[in-house]
């Protein structure tokens, strides 16, 4: 009995150090990675935090770093490099960062639409492209001219037809509700929503509405890493695809954690921008896999971008993405059918 009663004892330990040795192993194993998105914290990341809060990308082994966008430097480049994991970036931004040579490749579309239209108060009586002429429009300096050039020539207009006015980010709205400008070039479910809450009834004229195919926003990695290690990737697209699985139906919550970094935005508007974003993520282009990516759009990404002369290389768009990793991931054609449903 006592040899017995030393065996199991000996046998219970020897499992008991093999179990904390495993999971420390774990722990030592966790991969630091950094997410550099393309804007401070609101609506649109909510899917991110909110994930990393709920431990999604903990379960994948991930140690979840998400910084902002870094002053004075191409985030591009900070991926490209090596020096950080991945990143979100505006389409326009990926494709001008590709055509300079960097070493980027997308591996899911975010917004498989862009979301840029131009916004005026509907007291303004202008809601159609004709009734544009003369008008004044809040204009970023980044901002992509060939963006807006099939919402003028709809209405018979060139750019020399309205007054491109450049402002400030974050000046744009408070312009037009004093009437400095007749309109701003914005979100849909951005600058719109916020003059909406603030009572100024608005017009919105969604460039896609005008025939433009091109990508909204995009995460990416560098080539050399998914190269290296497809299996980090994997992992962080499968947290990803659970975050913004959980947070479609949870979207005040995932925002709760967006404002405890950016106390500044306004749990109820931001919530209902998310909302609209998940109305858009219900594409044709998301029809059975979340996220997936096509030659045609990107082509048409880059010409636009070419043709306003914003790009003097063009780059191959096979070489612009991967659908791979995503085809491998169930959690893509699951959110591809959750979608179809009102986020809530």
């Amino acid at each position: 009995m006592t040899f017995n009663r030393r065996l199991t004892l000996r046998t219970l330990c020897a499992g008991l150090a093999f179990t904390l040795s495993a999971l420390a192993g774990t722990a030592q194993a966790a991969d630091k990675v950094v997410l550099r998105i393309n804007f401070t914290p609101w609506g649109m990341h909510a899917q991110y935090f909110g994930g990393r809060a709920q431990g999604f990308y903990a379960q994948e082994g991930i140690d979840l770093e998400i910084r902002p966008p870094a002053a004075g430097q191409q985030n591009e480049v900070l991926i490209g490099t090596g020096r950080e994991q991945f990143g979100l970036t505006n389409a326009d931004a990926f494709v001008k960062a590709k055509g300079s040579g960097l070493p980027i490749v997308a591996i899911m579309a975010d917004q498989p639409d862009n979301p840029f239209s131009v916004i005026t108060l509907k007291k303004s009586g202008i809601d159609a492209p004709e009734k544009m002429k003369g008008m004044k429009i809040a204009w970023f300096q980044a901002n992509v001219i060939g963006l807006i050039e099939p919402v003028l020539q709809k209405g018979g207009l060139a750019r020399k037809d309205i007054d491109f006015v450049m402002v400030a980010r974050g000046a744009e709205v408070q312009m037009l509700a004093a009437g400095q400008v007749d309109g701003l070039f914005g979100y849909s479910f951005g600058q719109a929503l916020t003059l909406e809450e603030k009572g100024f009834p608005v017009n919105v004229m969604p460039v896609r509405d005008y025939g433009v195919q091109f990508y909204g926003t995009v995460l990416y990695t560098s080539e050399a890493l998914l190269k290296s290690n497809p299996d980090l990737v994997r992992r962080f697209l499968r947290a990803t695809l659970r975050s913004l699985i959980w947070t479609h139906d949870n979207v005040e919550t995932a925002m709760k954690e967006i404002v405890a970094v950016s106390p500044d935005r306004d749990l109820k508007l931001e919530s209902r921008k998310l909302r609209m974003i998940f109305d858009l993520y219900n594409s044709p282009d998301y029809a059975t896999r979340f996220g997936m990516m096509n030659d045609a759009k990107w082509q048409s990404s880059i010409n636009i971008l070419a043709d306003s002369g914003d790009l003097p290389k063009k780059p191959d768009p096979k070489t612009m993405y991967t659908n791979k990793i995503l085809e491998s991931l169930d959690e893509s054609a699951a959110l591809a059918t959750l979608i179809k449903q009102p986020a809530k």
